[in-house]
């Protein structure tokens, strides 16, 4: 039917789906905050095994010596290419990320000291936390409380065993005594531990939490991301933390390098990946030896030892002998060794198409997403963005469509017009004037669309214009010049202009990330 009508009536909004998120390292906080800025405001709940956000990008404190804090993980975040995550810019402007311009260099296997060229964390645009890496998840969670909506709720601390599908639909989640922790209309889990067999070597877990909870759903989407998931290989780190007193940290302060990597041949030799110096309150400074997969002993003392001496002898030539002729370094006042059960992914990673499996309300992002910066802070950044797009664009819909067939939810094209959900649904009815050859983006004459916003719905007819699609009844004008950022306009004496964006697409994205 080619005509317009407008009808307009209350109607009581459902309640938005609450979403329970695994992990509230860089994609879990970045996912938070993505969704909050999206419009999103429904409840988030971040459960997180350690005392507080960070992940692998935390910063290890101490409640005994508050000038005592360490990056043990990820010293800093880097961008190789591209246009950079939206949520950088934010970061950057509160303060909580600064570039980080502290002095690099690679370790050549004959000692000598070359430009950083084969890490791929030292190229590209650096920043690092401002007052620590953990920053850059407190600045994530900063920009989520920002938006005049409930804030997430981190329950840290706290480690999810258990995962319960519930007969209405949903989540429960509980602890390794079976006790209910939480529940939630959608799961996302931003790390890998509820679904990767290594969980069953740490913890002596007889099964692995998702893939239980998903027998018997027959949702083929989340099988197959439960396979890739378990064929992924994972790496294992073991780091070395030491402390320096102040008199033998000024030497280590006057070194060359903050940071510094060490080439193949390099890091067989003596058996580090990287290290790196970190000032510390009172003079003193802290160093941070990342070392091989599997390159040391179960033995916690004994791979410290082993650990300590090897950079000792790389840094030789720089810092001098060592104390009595051992692998012991002057001035070392503390050790303390951190092993990350699966500190970087494997390629090929989990297939961008398989982050989402809305049957099951299950949804995937982290660094081991397959994409740009897989298995960096970048990689989580980025598939913490993407997966907020497009769970934005189902879950309005589905909140929007609620009474109706599910069935159009599909068909339906989610704006956010002056901060508010529209809906555009094309209907490409009966040729009424089949003389007029306009047939753009597959519309004809007679087409119409349906616009639902705030408490309208509008049926409007396609004009016979040339050109993209625009429609309008005299009053109202909708046109898609540009499909991202449609014309939205009113006629009420004057013109009356929206602004509207369209809604992330809730299918992969185009190029694969």
């Amino acid at each position: 039917m080619a005509g317009s009508s407008a009808e307009s009536g209350q109607s009581r909004r459902p309640s938005a789906p609450s979403l329970a998120v695994i992990g509230a390292g860089v994609a879990g906080c970045a996912l938070a905050a993505g969704l909050r800025r999206g419009g999103w405001d429904g409840p988030i709940d971040l459960w997180e095994a350690g005392r507080g956000p960070g992940g692998r990008a935390a910063t290890r404190r101490s409640r005994q010596d508050a000038g005592w804090r360490l990056d043990h993980g990820a010293p800093l975040l880097n961008l190789l290419e591209g246009p950079e995550p939206e949520l950088v810019a934010p970061l950057l402007s509160g303060g909580w990320i600064v570039p980080w311009r502290e002095p690099a260099a690679e370790l050549q296997t004959n000692g000598t000291l070359g430009p950083t060229e084969a890490d791929p964390l030292l190229r590209g645009v650096l920043y690092r936390g401002h007052q620590g890496m953990d920053d850059l998840c407190r600045g994530l969670l900063a920009l989520a409380q920002a938006q005049g909506v409930p804030s997430p709720i981190g329950h840290y601390g706290t480690l999810v065993r258990h995962l319960e599908v519930r007969p209405e639909g949903g989540w429960r989640l509980a602890d390794a005594n079976g006790a209910l922790l939480g529940e939630a209309d959608w799961l996302v889990l931003s790390g890998t531990l509820l679904a990767h067999p290594r969980a069953m070597d740490r913890f002596g877990w007889p099964e692995l939490p998702l893939q239980r909870a998903a027998e018997g759903l027959g949702d083929g989407a989340l099988e197959a991301a439960l396979a890739a998931l378990a064929s992924m290989e994972m790496e294992t780190r073991t780091n070395l933390m030491l402390t320096i007193e102040p008199a033998a940290a000024a030497r280590w302060l006057a070194l060359p390098f903050r940071l510094l990597s060490f080439d193949s041949q390099a890091q067989r030799r003596w058996g580090l990946r990287r290290l790196s110096i970190q000032p510390l309150a009172d003079g003193r400074c802290g160093v941070v030896a990342h070392g091989l997969p599997d390159a040391t002993t179960a033995d916690d003392a004994l791979a410290m030892a082993a650990l300590e001496g090897a950079v000792a002898g790389a840094l030789e030539p720089w810092l001098g002998e060592r104390p009595c002729g051992g692998d012991a370094l002057a001035g070392l006042a503390q050790r303390l060794l951190m092993r990350w059960g699966a500190a970087f992914p494997v390629t090929p990673g989990l297939p961008p198409a398989a982050m989402v499996c809305p049957a099951s309300r299950v949804a995937f992002c982290g660094d081991f997403i397959n994409g740009q910066g897989f298995g960096r802070i970048e990689g989580a950044l980025r598939s913490a963005q993407a997966l907020a797009g497009r769970l934005l664009a189902l879950l309005l819909l589905c909140l929007a469509l609620a009474g109706p067939a599910m069935a159009a939810a599909a068909e339906a094209v989610p704006y956010r017009c002056d901060g508010d959900l529209l809906l555009a649904t094309s209907d490409n009815g009966a040729v009424d004037a089949p003389g007029i050859p306009n047939s753009t983006a597959g519309t004809v004459p007679g087409a119409t669309v349906l616009l639902e916003w705030r408490d309208l719905r509008l049926q409007l007819p396609r004009t016979n214009n040339a050109g993209p699609p625009s429609y309008t009844d005299g009053l109202w004008w909708w046109s898609l010049e540009n499909p991202q950022q449609p014309r939205f306009l009113h006629r009420r004496g004057a013109i009356e202009q929206f602004s509207c964006q369209a809604v992330p697409a809730a299918a992969p994205p185009a190029d694969g990330r």
